[in-house]
């Protein structure tokens, strides 16, 4: 690096500054300093919130932390997702919503139940075992401002109200609902007409009691409410407020107790929280401006019936965090960054209006709708044409960086998330697919595809331009085959790989960091020009910008 280039490194106090340390930010942070960036975050909070918010969470969320090297501890705190049954007037199953069932693509379960500050408290030390992130407890940012070169950000201490600014490359805003940072952008936000107020009650079993052993959708208009089985002896209730009543309605203990009485005999509960919400269905139209970026809570809010609200944050940590990074170190063209709002929002437009569908069925207060949907819920569960399996209502990538055909439309196995097998590598220890990839694009080859995997099509200028993207190759081959010059040999498990290629009609497929697939090849040729595309995409229109994070 130049001196020039250092001198101008050390105008910065950070690569990027991080507002919010929730898991949005907690992951964001984590991501980037694991690559190399020097990172500040700036919480408001003193200390992690010692009461269960979120409670439920994905596969896709579990493979997230285990590049930050947590997923088996927040897994080993958890416990598998048991299923929800929606109850009709009666009390008869109008809907059954179930974790997919085994073999798990992504090596991980499909859903879980948690308690948020445990959660927490593994992603700060995630972070903190990285290093690179100064974090500023009990701050806030103010203001900020930007120009060509990086990000200005007014930071208020809050236990002396002393004021400073830090300066930053780029700043990520994952200050929750009420974002600070988004207020100061005034972006446009979509409403997608739901907006409820809830009672939340969190209680920990202290005496028997007859529960159902999986999750319940009440699903009365006299009273709508949830039941969750969280960890150990964590249960919780979701109950809808009814018209006649305000937030105000429940600020008596004795006023909560009485509506949870309702569901359960809280004689066999203590209480450990209490919270009135006003569910909303929001997406910002705009993510980005310039240098700040919109994340998490301050970028959408959606009602939780899906139990998406954490995963979607996070999945917005990963998709901004690999792009920031190539973008950082040359490997990619600013315009890489614009796709971060193409992608996540759509993804999170379909989340939110699925979770919405579910709260209306779940909420309905007018007897009369409320026995034809039950009517009509049992006939369609009866005839198999409701779906029952909570992953298939989440998307994959539909705009964006991805591999598209003829028409524009995606590619086939563009935008899906990819599977994660087991693996090894020369008859070594089996290992989970990405530990193997690391964090980089990938290229996973099908043993046995003849002429498509290797050959002329592959040449010498290709594999330089793929390595310039920190591109790795990967074959999948049978036990005992020897490693190729260039080309890294792994033998699978459980024909996952394998399976996935096939019905694709593919003989590889190119990966982006994230693990969602850029396209699909099904021949030699077809992988080049998706190789020489991507390239394209990424670097077109790029300067000399490289950084080196080690550097900086």
């Amino acid at each position: 690096m130049s001196k020039a280039t250092s001198n101008e490194n050390q105008a910065f106090d950070a690569d990027v500054l991080v507002a919010g340390y929730g898991p949005s930010g907690a992951t964001m942070a984590a991501l980037l300093a694991k690559r190399g960036w020097r990172v500040v975050v700036v919480e408001q909070a003193a200390a992690i919130y010692d009461k269960p918010r979120a409670i439920t969470a994905d596969q896709e969320v579990l493979r997230i932390f285990q590049e930050l090297g947590i997923a088996d501890e927040v897994a080993a705190q958890a416990i598998p997702h048991p299923g929800t049954d929606y109850l009709g007037m009666d009390g008869q199953i109008i809907k059954r919503f179930y974790p997919a069932p085994p073999p798990d693509p992504l090596g991980w379960m499909p859903n879980f139940m948690f308690l948020q500050p445990e959660l927490e408290a593994a992603l700060r030390r995630a972070v903190e075992r990285v290093g690179q992130v100064r974090t500023l407890l009990a701050h806030r940012v103010t203001h900020v401002a930007q120009d060509a070169q990086g990000v200005e950000a007014r930071v208020q201490r809050l236990a002396d109200e002393a004021a400073f600014t830090l300066k930053a490359r780029y700043l990520v805003a994952a200050d929750g609902a009420s974002s600070t940072v988004r207020k100061q952008m005034q972006p446009i936000v979509e409403d997608l007409a739901f907006d409820e107020w809830w009672l939340i009650v969190d209680a920990w079993l202290r005496g028997p009691l007859d529960l159902p052993s999986r999750a319940v959708q009440y699903c009365r208009p006299s009273r709508p409410g949830t039941y969750m089985v969280g960890p150990g002896a964590l249960r919780r209730w979701e109950i809808k407020m009814l018209p006649q009543e305000t937030p105000q309605t429940f600020q008596d203990h004795d006023a909560v107790w009485r509506v949870l009485s309702e569901f359960v005999d809280t004689n066999g509960l203590e209480h450990c929280r209490t919270a009135v919400y006003r569910f909303h269905a929001l997406v910002v139209e705009q993510w980005r401006q310039g240098r700040v970026f919109l994340a998490g809570d301050a970028a959408h809010q959606m009602p939780p019936f899906l139990g998406q609200g954490l995963c979607a944050g996070v999945r917005d940590a990963f998709n901004l965090a690999w792009k920031l990074d190539a973008v950082m170190r040359g490997q990619a063209a600013d315009h890489l960054l614009d796709s971060y709002t193409d992608e996540r929002k759509r993804h999170v437009r379909t989340v939110v209006e699925h979770a919405k569908t579910f709260g209306l069925i779940i909420g309905e207060l007018n007897p009369e709708a409320a026995r034809e949907r039950d009517v009509r819920m049992v006939q369609e569960l009866a005839s198999g044409r409701a779906e029952t399996v909570r992953q298939r209502f989440i998307p994959g990538l539909e705009a964006g960086l991805i591999a598209r055909d003829a028409a524009g439309a995606p590619a086939p196995g563009a935008g899906a998330l990819f599977v994660q097998p087991w693996v090894r590598q020369g008859g070594g220890a089996w290992q989970r697919l990405d530990d193997v990839l690391g964090s980089r694009w990938a290229i996973l080859l099908l043993n046995g595809g003849g002429d498509a995997q290797e050959g002329p099509a592959w040449s010498d200028e290709l594999d330089a331009r793929w390595q310039a993207l920190d591109g790795c190759r990967l074959r999948i081959a049978a036990p005992g085959t020897c490693e190729e010059e260039g080309l890294a040999v792994v033998e699978e498990r459980d024909g996952l790989l394998a399976a996935w290629l096939n019905g694709c009609g593919a003989v590889a497929a190119v990966v982006r960091p994230d693990r969602y697939v850029y396209g699909a090849a099904r021949s030699a040729l077809e992988l080049r020009c998706m190789v020489q595309a991507l390239v394209e995409q990424v670097r077109a229109g790029q300067g000399d910008t490289r950084l080196d994070p080690a550097n900086t």
